[in-house]
């Protein structure tokens, strides 16, 4: 994320996706990955992990990410689809939880979202062949994310604006997908396929293989905090009570 989205964000986020993508397709193959004891750690109470160095895996049925450049963040996973986080002068980090393959599904998500500047709320994936990355961003702090107007979508209440944005440079470059939601939230229910219906019919086409997909969050140059439950399962208790404005 960048508040000049061709320039800075195309940097940072360049060395992350090629990490993200050798990382993530290893996990597809293996999804639990053990962190080194020294880059997560339980906090005090001695139950809910702390995450503060890159990797991926999964915690009490939900897969989880966390990447970052330079700076201070802390990610710390609750019990299933919950997680808190916190960042100081960071660079570019984000984290989340969700599944550890993509694809069409609706899922309710609740939380609190305080950033401090530039950060995202927002439902993150990835595809391979070819790569591209995709957001679903549900509220955001001082940048609002733009590319290439290509339409909008309705979808689970709200208006959607639909962006692409190119990074990448050389031979390789690959697309970034957005739909940002015109009203902020900080709970409600994402449908992916509406999404994904929504980008194909403006010609933006996912790749044919699912990376993982997270409810994270994310801040660039930036400093802040949230608290964020995914609420995947189909059947049980209803964790979330999502606002539909």
């Amino acid at each position: 994320m960048s508040e000049t989205p061709v320039t800075s964000a195309t940097h940072s986020r360049r060395g992350r996706i090629r990490r993200l993508v050798s990382t993530a397709c290893a996990a597809l193959l293996a999804v639990t990955v053990t962190a080194p004891a020294s880059t997560a750690h339980a906090d005090a109470a001695g139950t809910r992990p702390v995450i503060t160095a890159n990797q991926t895996g999964t915690h009490d049925g939900y897969f989880y990410a966390y990447w970052k450049d330079m700076g201070d963040s802390t990610m710390v996973l609750g019990h299933q689809g919950q997680y808190s986080a916190r960042w100081t002068g960071i660079n570019n980090w984000f984290g989340g939880k969700g599944w550890a393959t993509g694809g069409r599904r609706t899922f309710d998500y609740c939380g609190t979202f305080h950033p401090g500047g530039n950060s995202y709320l927002a439902l993150f994936g990835y595809t391979t062949n070819p790569l591209t990355e995709y957001y679903i961003v549900e509220n955001w702090g001082t940048y609002r994310p733009t590319g290439t107007p290509m339409g909008t979508v309705v979808s689970e209440g709200g208006t959607y604006d639909i962006y692409r944005a190119q990074l990448g440079v050389g031979s390789t470059p690959y697309f970034r997908y957005y739909s940002v939601r015109q009203q902020k939230r900080s709970a409600g229910t994402i449908d992916t396929g509406d999404h994904f219906d929504a980008w194909a019919q403006a010609g933006m086409r996912l790749g044919t293989t699912m990376g993982y997909m997270i409810m994270a969050t994310e801040g660039y140059q930036s400093s802040g905090w949230s608290q964020v439950t995914v609420d995947g399962t189909p059947t049980g208790p209803a964790r979330c009570a999502p606002s539909r404005t």
